[in-house]
């Protein structure tokens, strides 16, 4: 398509207006004719073109007057008309503790143009409404001229042809649709996450009072009365209903438009998507005028009872303003300062409206008072016992067992040796470590010592978990300890937990189960990854403010595992809970923004995320490679005598941390090619760096990415290694000082050390 600036318009006036009823969402077209008569053939959407009328002034701009097809034109009245509406939004979240960016949506939206997208919009509507019973679409056989009602695309039950959408049973002509899809996604999402669908005002709003008695045309009491003086109210008495809505829509136009569906993917609500669909339905409306396209818009109206248990709406800018005469809550965001002038002065004034002041949605839940005092673990250590018998076997087992060497033993394994640690109210801390390492035994000693339990398996061997007297604890160990939901509903179950409707749902949006439908599941009929989420919700329902999770994202895709990480690490913090989870995936850290990370391994524990006593300089894209465990051998042209843990440092920041388990080398440059995968230096950049010196290989192990770089001061001159705080222990090496400066493995000058101090923000 050409330069839309670059090409001439020409006025036109429509002469007629063509709708297949069939396929009149996504099929039309509108004959327009210039002053010289010339004639021209636009094809668009029917929902778009039934809006236009006979002889109705348009400005027409065509690429190609012969050849006009969907895409080569622009029509334009007060606002365009065609092409139709789109834009790309993006929408970023943060991080729970310092807002700083996790991952970010990008979202294309348009108004539905193709017979997909009205497919998807009835595949997103069963999500939040749609039963076995209940069917939401008619589809339509071009060849047996037959419609029929189902949730997915039928086969014709007549030919056997795959039939087409006709239109959604719920929506009018007057509908018009928006839909969001995924510009940036991986390749399990959906492509269409969210729709929304405005059409004109309702004819009529009558209000309920407190006292039951109803108010007649409450909106002429607020707004101005000519603003719904021309409703869509199709008047059928008898007729087909398909002209009675076409001539409603000849009549049709407010400054109010009427938000009717706002639907998000259940696996993307509760997090901010459905506010972003708002958003940019309101540009949508006010840039294009919709649904009619004759009046600018002033205000958004919206009767949503889901409104009482989400404030998604609120959220966005939505004011509350009065109940309809049916019980159900009116919502107004008002586009111009006339209509947003009209909604305070009827907050301020009208008795009732004083009272919720426009506010309609208020949070419920609250955690049990938060721990006075941190939970403390102190030298504690446990072994465990197990013999090993093989007199219950059968004698090919057993024979099959002693094969390998398994005979009759006492086998004795410390997993916990003088750990120490505490979690305080409104902190996180994550547990990392392979399987069997001792992480879930130290879940086990915590929800012993806060239930107050004998048994063994929930008791140290030495030393002591400290709990204050009101802690009350909920635990999460998948196979021993886990919530019991029974056969009722989700929501049922909440319910009586929390003895409050609204506070229920609630919770299951806050743990990212935010679909109407799952409320009324049971627990059996979810998901494993509904299941994982649900379970999170009833242990947050028992109001603890201790909360012991072992692998709660185990069963989640990466992109929910992180929604989900980021939703909990928040509301902890804001309820005051104290978080202690054991974590196999470290790619969740920056999510969960924990305050403290310990690394658990077979009678070792250590705070992996404590800040090293020295670190060292590496170039980018190195020390990522470093700190994300690609690169596993650094190249130097020295040995070093540092082990243990150190920082890996990248300019002004610290990365993370590794492990320098040992040296490797001298290696010449041939023999170092064979081991690319482990340094991942380019062999003509080692020749140059080289020269005719060999190199040795610094062996690198457990890295640690921290979750959010760390500031660093650095000092002016060239530096290998750096103090990053006081410690005990030998001092940073120097590199000889007879050896020239030279490139390292990654690039930069590899000259020797100073005893400048360097600071970092902890």
């Amino acid at each position: 398509m050409s330069d839309p600036t670059s090409t001439p318009t020409l006025p036109v006036r429509v002469q007629q207006v063509h709708i297949p009823r069939p396929r009149y969402r996504y099929a039309g077209w509108v004959v327009a004719a210039d002053d010289a008569g010339r004639t021209y053939r636009l094809p668009m959407t029917g929902t778009v073109a039934q809006w236009l009328r006979p002889d109705q002034r348009l400005d027409l701009a065509l690429d190609d007057p012969e050849a006009i097809t969907f895409d080569n034109y622009r029509l334009t009245a007060a606002v365009p008309i065609w092409p139709l509406w789109r834009t790309t939004a993006t929408l970023e979240r943060t991080s729970p503790v310092h807002d700083r960016p996790l991952y970010t949506y990008t979202v294309l939206a348009r108004e539905a143009q193709y017979e997909h997208d009205y497919a998807a919009i009835v595949d997103l509507e069963q999500y939040h409404y749609a039963s076995d019973e209940d069917l939401l679409a008619r589809w339509y056989c071009e060849t047996c001229h037959l419609y029929h009602e189902a949730n997915a695309r039928p086969n014709c039950p007549r030919c056997g042809r795959p039939m087409r959408f006709h239109d959604l049973k719920s929506a009018t002509r007057a509908s018009r649709f928006l839909v969001l899809e995924l510009a940036e996604r991986q390749p399990y999402e959906p492509r269409f996450v969210a729709y929304v669908r405005l059409d004109p005002p309702l004819p009529l709003m009558h209000r309920r009072l407190p006292n039951g008695s109803v108010e007649k045309n409450i909106r002429q009491r607020v707004f101005p009365p000519e603003w719904f003086a021309h409703p869509f109210h199709p008047r059928a008495e008898g007729r087909d209903w398909w002209e009675a809505q076409a001539e409603a829509l000849a009549q049709a136009r407010s400054p109010v438009a009427r938000l009717a569906r706002v639907v998000v993917h259940p696996d993307y609500r509760a997090d901010g998507l459905g506010q972003l669909a708002l958003r940019l339905a309101l540009r949508w409306m006010s840039e294009r005028w919709v649904p009619d396209m004759r009046v600018p818009k002033a205000a958004l109206e919206t009767v949503a009872m889901m409104a009482r248990y989400n404030p998604f709406m609120e959220k966005v800018g939505f004011r509350y303003l009065w109940d309809t005469a049916s019980g159900r809550p009116v919502l107004y965001y008002p586009l111009t300062a006339e209509a947003r002038e009209a909604i305070e002065r009827f907050l301020r004034t009208d008795p009732v409206a004083r009272q919720h002041r426009g506010r309609l949605y208020r949070p419920r839940y609250h955690a049990a008072r938060p721990l006075p005092e941190p939970v403390r673990v102190e030298e504690v250590s446990k072994a465990y016992t197990n013999r090993l018998d093989l007199s219950a076997l059968s004698p090919p087992v057993r024979r099959l067992l002693e094969a390998f060497g398994v005979r009759q033993r006492v086998i004795q394994k410390t997993v916990l040796r003088r750990v120490n640690f505490s979690v305080g109210a409104g902190q996180v801390v994550v547990l990392l470590g392979a399987s069997g390492s001792g992480k879930t035994t130290l879940l086990r000693l915590l929800y012993g010592a806060a239930r107050g339990l004998d048994d063994d398996r929930y008791r140290p061997d030495a030393g002591q978990v400290r709990v204050p007297a009101d802690a009350r604890a909920e635990a999460l160990l998948p196979g021993e300890i886990e919530p019991d939901f029974g056969d009722q509903p989700l929501a049922e179950v909440l319910y009586r937990l929390l003895g409050d409707e609204a506070e229920a749902v609630e919770l299951l949006n806050a743990v990212g189960i935010a679909d109407a439908v799952l409320y009324r599941a049971p627990y059996a009929e979810l998901s494993t990854g509904q299941k994982a989420r649900a379970q999170l919700a009833h242990l947050l329902a028992r109001r603890p403010n201790l909360l012991l999770l072992d692998e709660f994202a185990a069963s989640l895709d990466p992109r929910t595992a992180q929604r989900v990480a980021r939703r909990l690490a928040r509301l902890v913090r804001e309820q005051r809970l104290a978080l202690v989870l054991v974590l196999h995936r470290p790619e969740l850290l920056p999510a969960l923004e924990p305050d403290a990370v310990y690394a658990v391994g077979y009678g070792t524990f250590y705070r992996l995320d404590a800040l090293p006593e020295r670190g060292f300089f590496v170039r980018e894209p190195y020390a990522s490679h470093i700190v994300q465990g690609r690169k596993v051998w650094e190249l130097r042209k020295h040995p070093t005598r540092v082990r243990g843990r150190v920082a890996v440092l990248r300019g002004n920041e610290v990365l993370g941390t590794v492990e320098i388990r040992g040296v490797q080398g001298p290696f010449t440059v041939d023999e170092l090619e064979a081991h690319y995968d482990k340094h991942l230096a380019h062999p003509r950049f080692l020749r140059s760096y080289a020269g005719d010196k060999p190199l040795y290989a610094w062996e690198l192990a457990e890295p640690y990415a921290y979750p959010v770089p760390r500031p660093f001061q650095r000092q002016p001159g060239h530096q290998v290694w750096v103090r990053l705080r006081d410690a005990s222990g030998p001092s940073a090496e120097r590199v000889p000082p007879e050896t020239t400066p030279a490139p390292d493995a990654q690039g930069r000058e590899n000259a020797a050390s100073t005893d400048q101090k360097s600071s970092v923000t902890r």
